[in-house]
């Protein structure tokens, strides 16, 4: 899991980011273990096309979720670690 996500008010839901990054995990370890080329690719796509809810935001009740930077350029990293254990 990332070391620090920051927070900040109108980010992306916290829960719906840390499922995505952990499906982005289990990709990584299941092509570890074998999982064929085309299968990991459609399930990269698959993946990528996952969305990620922003939390209310605005006002004086606005939530706070992960900064999307953060996240995007986490997830980014994921994506190039599953390219390079394709190859």
């Amino acid at each position: 899991m990332p070391d620090i996500l920051r927070s900040e008010k109108g980010g992306y839901d916290k829960s719906q980011a840390l499922m995505k990054i952990q499906a982005y995990y289990l990709l990584l370890m299941t092509i570890e273990n074998g999982m064929s080329y085309d299968e990991a690719m459609n399930e990269l796509e698959r993946l990528r096309a996952m969305p990620i809810n922003t939390v209310k935001s605005g006002g004086f009740f606005s939530k706070t979720g992960f900064s999307r930077e953060d996240t995007d350029a986490y997830i980014a990293k994921l994506e190039n670690q599953i390219i390079d254990a394709l190859k």
